[in-house]
């Protein structure tokens, strides 16, 4: 499938309708390029343009597996404390001026919360991973 850029809030609030606001979902695997490298000349080129690939699937027949791409990644935190369950419950998932912010939780201070924070979004729907 085509990548399907969010623009604005209308286009979360559409995402978030097909795909029961992710309930029943779980992080499946994730790629992160932090766009800092090392030149020819071995001078560090900083922070570019952080970019993170999230797999998501879903306990649904329909659009079952997701992948987000972000860009201009500024937080990501990923839950992965075994004594706890990793699955998500539901997402509180918003544009507020330019950037996307994305939680697991309403409560974004607790520690156990999957988030990211991010200035472009795209996804597409996968057949497998």
């Amino acid at each position: 499938m085509e990548w399907e850029k969010l623009e604005a809030q209308a286009d979360i609030d559409k995402l978030m309708q097909l795909i029961n606001n992710f309930h029943d979902s779980c992080i499946k695997g994730l790629t992160y390029s932090s766009g800092t490298y090392v030149d020819e000349e071995y001078s560090m080129i900083m922070n570019t343009e952080p970019v993170v690939n999230l797999w998501i699937q879903r306990q649904s027949e329909f659009m079952t597996n997701i992948e987000l791409c972000l860009r201009g990644v500024s937080k990501l935190h990923i839950n992965n404390d075994l004594n706890l369950t990793l699955d998500i419950l539901g997402v509180h998932f918003t544009k507020q001026e330019d950037d996307f912010y994305w939680y697991s939780s309403e409560d974004i201070e607790d520690e156990t919360v999957t988030s990211f924070v991010c200035k472009e979004i795209k996804w597409r729907i996968k057949s497998s991973y």
